[in-house]
């Protein structure tokens, strides 16, 4: 019986299965007693078989693979995975037809006569004898694998069936190249393709780069200071000394300029402070004016001459504290001091 011949007796065979007769008849035939009734599915996948078979006989495979593909699923039968094996047959799809023939052998055994598993079996050793089997290894694990551009996912049933000729082997795997390899094969080939694939390269952060050009938030500077220390004169430390109370407004980044008020000794110190190096950690210079006010008429006001240096530490953008210490020239009359002050100063 030749492969036509042989896939429309097939067809009467599966029909034949399915109702009492191949021919369709004005009335249902009656179920025998205690046979089931037939179901309506079954007409249905009995159209779509036959319509298979049809298209088969035009040669119109892939057609025909789609109404069997249909009426097995409707209606599973061994007999239809035959046919299924016979149209991936004619498509040259060497791989889909293995796995059906061997499907067909395997359910087939006590449902279809001993036959038509012999010819099965005949035309499976007709597809092995024309076919290669190529073997791939993938690393890693998990990577999606192409052949000839159809996606056949990461877990892959290996060796491939392939038909001779030239075939484009692509693996893929996220954070990995691509791999690609072609391979030329020739019926009853046999062989082993290994692909790698290699990480993406990640690209380096300068660390020294990092450290000499370091990511610095912008904030708003703050401007305006009211402060509060102590204040004595290093000469006459043991009986001198005296709250005071500043306020400051910072021009710029280095420049600061305020006014103190000597609680006690009613005078008040305006001055200029300009930062010479370090940022949290701060030196400075002070120029100052000291005013000296009369409280009860028998001393004149006078104004001094001051210069230092200070100690400023930052330890918050709003909280400073600082030390400074002032060298004051009031004339023959009023001679020098050390003016020295410690304490804080909150910025706003």
């Amino acid at each position: 019986m030749n492969r036509l011949a042989s896939i429309l007796g097939l067809g009467v065979l599966v029909i034949a299965t399915g109702t009492a007769d191949a021919r369709p008849k004005a009335k249902p035939p009656k179920p025998k007693p205690g046979q089931p009734a037939p179901k309506p599915e079954q007409a249905q996948a009995d159209r779509y078989f036959k319509s298979g078979v049809q298209l088969f006989k035009e040669a119109k495979f892939s057609e025909a693979l789609a109404e069997f593909m249909r009426a097995y699923e409707i209606a599973p039968h061994p007999l239809v995975l035959y046919n299924i094996a016979g149209c991936h047959r004619e498509l040259s799809h060497y791989g889909e037809a293995v796995s059906y023939y061997e499907r067909f052998l395997a359910e087939g055994k006590g449902q279809v006569p001993a036959a038509r598993l012999t010819a099965a079996q005949t035309e499976l050793d007709g597809i092995l004898a024309r076919i290669a089997r190529v073997t791939v290894t993938v690393t890693p694990d998990g990577a999606s694998l192409t052949v000839d551009g159809d996606a056949i996912g990461t877990l892959v049933q290996m060796p491939l069936i392939l038909s001779p000729g030239e075939h484009k082997l692509v693996a893929t795997a996220p954070g990995r190249k691509e791999v690609e390899r072609s391979v030329r094969v020739a019926s009853g080939d046999e062989l082993t393709v290994e692909l790698s694939l290699e990480a993406l390269p990640t690209e380096k952060v300068d660390s020294a780069r990092l450290i000499e050009h370091p990511v610095v938030l912008a904030t708003k500077p703050k401007r305006f200071a009211l402060g509060a220390a102590f204040g004595t004169n290093l000469l006459r430390a043991g009986d001198s000394g005296a709250p005071t109370l500043g306020l400051g407004v910072a021009i710029g980044s280095r420049l600061e300029l305020g006014v103190d008020a000597v609680l006690v000794a009613y005078a008040v110190i305006p001055q200029v402070r300009v930062r010479l190096a370090g940022d949290a950690f701060s030196i400075h210079v002070v120029a100052a004016a000291p005013i000296a006010i009369t409280d009860d008429g028998m001393t004149k006001t006078f104004v001094a001459g001051a210069g230092g240096l200070g100690l400023r530490y930052r330890a918050t953008p709003m909280l400073s504290f600082q030390l400074e210490s002032l060298v004051s020239y009031a004339g023959k009359t009023h001679g020098t001091t050390v003016p020295t002050f410690l304490g804080g100063q909150l910025w706003f």
